[in-house]
Formats: C-alpha cells, structure tokens, sequence
C-alpha cells in the first residue's frame, strides 16, 4: 500500500482494492477522482486470510470510511473468506465492493452474507463504481449528522400483552398525520402477526422490518420505499408478517444505522416493538428520543411494568426518555396514581382514558377513531401529539375538572413536561 501518512483530514474516505484485474483497478481510481473527500489508497495483491493477513497503513485505520474492492474472479472462495475477513480488522464504516464475471444468485447470496455491499459486474466501468461510493458517502453523512432537525424515533413497549400498545401506537401516529400534516413512518415491530395493519385495514405487506434491518449496508430510499405501505391518511408503514414467521437477531449497529436514515426521511418513526425482543431492547432505548412504556392500571400488568423497569439497566439518559403510560384508565379504578408510582418507582407521564368500545368499533372496521372524535381518548391523543411537535417543549395544560382522571398527573410528573 503506497499511502501510509497518517491524513489530518479524517473525513477521508479510503478506498482500496484486493486481488484487482486491471479495468477494476482503473474503475476505482478513476471513480475516486470524481469525488470529493474519496482517495485511492492503494492495491492488494493476494487475498485475506486468517493465516495471510497484510498489516494496515495507519492511514487507512484513521479514515472515516473505508471501502474495500474485491475482485473475485481469481478464487471465489478466498474473496469469500477475504470478505469475512475484513469485517474482523477493525476497519471504520467499512464498505465492501465486488466485482466477478459470474452473477449467480447462489455466489451473490453468499457474498451478501459475507459482508458485500454491492456486487458489481465485470467489465469495471467507473460510473457504477462511483455510483456506489456516492452511496457509501450519504450513508456516512446521515448516520453522522446527529439528531438536530432530524426525525424524532419513539418506541412503544408493552408491560405485558393486551394493554393497548398497538392501538396507541396507531392512533398517534394518525394524529400525528392528519392534525399536524407531520410525514410519520409507523413500524410493526412484531417478529409475526402484527396488528398495525390490521387496525389501518391494509393488506398485508411482503416485506417487514427486521428484513429492512438485514439490509441495513443497501439502506437508500429506492430500498426504503419497497418496504413501505400506505395508508389513505398519508401515515407509511412498515408491516408485520401475515404469518408465522422466524425471528432473527439484530445487531445493535445495524437497528441504528438504519434508525439514523429513517430520521432523514421522516419527521416522526414510531416503532410499536416488544419487551421479549431482548436482543434489540437496550440499542432500542438508546437509539430513541422518547421511550413509551405502556400499562394497564391493574395488579397484574402493574406487577409485570416494575419487574420490567427494574431490569431495564435504566441510565440517566434513558430514565429521561422514560414515559410510562396508563391505558384504559377510569375514576373507578381500585389503585391510585401515587399507588402505581409507589410501585414502579418511576412518575406516570400520561393516563389514557378506557374507551374500549369505540377502539373495538375502529379496530373491525380498519380505521383508527378520526382526529375530531368527541372521545375522552381522542382529545387526549391530540394533546399527547401537540406535545411531541411543539418546539418549545412545554407541558399540556392541565384538562379541566370533568376530565381529571384523563390528565397528566402533577404530584412529582412536573420534571417530565
């Protein structure tokens, strides 16, 4: 590798190729000069293996995104290997390239699961080269950009099951799109057998998200786009599998990486997700601006929202995200607010009214209760999503006497307005 100064730029994007034929080799540097902050770094010339493996330029390993261009054709199997090898050397932002004269689905199938990126074919040309470098840059440039005018993410988790986390995911999210004209992306997060769809009356989707989570390295909008169904409102979903379905783990880097795109195209992303998903619970809460954790006021539910929160590794960033929500509550019910907070050991930020009724009618007929409903619920959705647009973060105002029961509670809840 003929650059090894160490750059004081580490914007850099360092691209480099492994066991290239001369028209890869062109492809990649002639794509490099096209764009800015993107510098050819050099050629390998024999593929990676755990036993034949080059030292690493300081200069490479400070770049902000390193993308390798491997050549298949010499020995398929050793660029596989080479592949999976690369991920293991501690690169940052690594992308990699492939480019072989044989596209069979079988080889490329393999070489995805081998961490490529993008699968090109031979002859190299520099335009679809550059191409995907360009790619790889607003991939880097959105997972960067920090959260600032970025789209907010707000995850919804049940205390246990049937307490209603589904149907207030929905109906903000509804909200959301038809009082404040927000572009709000809903995500059923179920592994199988969601229910969003089924509240908004949309025919089942091919594609799901933990699909879109695999993909995360080809994340762009034409990919995003396949993912999603819309509703008449304008609201974009994600849906869950009509049908059974395996479940598959995803890696923390991978549920954020492709979080941070969905906060460029959005200004909301909801995700109604689960507690027993213990692989994606702590990126979850970390990745999210407001963290909803939904009950029911009875024992049951109450039992199993504080065994939860207890083994949640609450930190203090998290704890302020933290918004615990009673559903279906009622002037009758047998335990009070300062019960509950005794119990959960955490203030109780909303309380849904119990309209159980009207949700069953708006649930069979597929259409969430419109944003004008008379409903104690309804009014008090609309106060739960002016609150979430409003820029200067201020607390609702408390509802008027009639409707006590339905208000954020004040007692020790006023340090999360």
């Amino acid at each position: 590798m003929p650059n090894d100064n160490v750059s004081s730029e580490h914007e850099i994007h360092a691209v480099f190729s492994i066991c290239a034929s001369p028209d890869v080799a062109t492809a990649a540097t002639e794509a490099c000069t096209e764009i800015a902050g993107c510098e050819f770094f050099g050629e390998f010339h024999d593929y990676f293996s755990p036993d034949r493996h080059p030292q690493l330029p300081p200069a490479l390993k400070a770049a902000a995104v390193s993308v390798a261009v491997v050549d298949c054709d010499r020995d398929a199997e050793l660029a596989l290997s080479t592949m999976e090898r690369l991920r293991t050397m501690g690169l940052k932002n690594l992308n990699i390239v492939a480019y072989s004269t044989r596209m069979d689905a079988a080889y490329l199938l393999r070489a995805m699961r081998a961490g490529c990126n993008e699968f090109l074919n031979k002859p190299a040309e520099a335009r679809p080269m550059r191409d995907a470098l360009q790619r790889f840059q607003s991939a880097y440039l959105i997972g960067n950009g920090g959260k600032e005018n970025a789209g907010q993410v707000i995850s919804f988790f049940g205390a246990k099951g049937g307490v209603g986390t589904t149907t207030l995911a929905v109906h903000v999210a509804n909200s959301l799109v038809r009082k404040h004209r927000r572009r709000t992306l809903l995500i059923d997060h179920q592994h199988e057998l969601g229910h969003v769809g089924l509240y908004l009356g949309l025919k089942d989707s091919h594609y799901h998200f933990d699909e879109l989570v695999r993909n995360a390295s080809r994340l762009d909008a034409a990919l995003l786009n396949g993912f999603v169904v819309r509703h008449a409102s304008g609201l974009e979903v994600i849906a869950s599998p009509d049908a059974r379905a395996m479940s598959h783990k995803s890696s923390p880097e991978e549920l954020e990486q492709v979080l941070n795109f969905l906060r460029s195209q959005y200004d909301f992303i909801l995700v109604d997700s689960s507690l027993g998903y213990r692989d994606i619970v702590a990126p979850m809460l970390r990745c999210s601006d407001e963290v909803c954790l939904i009950s029911t006021p009875d024992v049951a539910a109450l039992r199993d929202l504080a065994r939860h929160i207890e083994h949640l590794n609450l930190d203090e960033d998290t704890v302020g995200k933290l918004r615990l929500i009673m559903n279906r509550s009622s002037s009758d019910d047998a335990v009070s607010a300062e019960q509950i907070e005794a119990v959960v050991r955490h203030p109780v930020w909303m309380t849904m009214p119990n309209a159980y009724s009207d949700l069953i009618k708006a649930i069979n007929a597929g259409e969430p209760l419109g944003v004008q409903h008379r409903s104690a619920f309804a009014q008090q959705i609309g106060k739960w999503t002016a609150k979430l647009v409003s820029d200067s973060g201020t607390r609702i105002e408390q509802p008027g006497a009639t409707k006590k029961g339905f208000s954020f509670w004040r007692s020790r809840r006023e340090q999360m307005a």
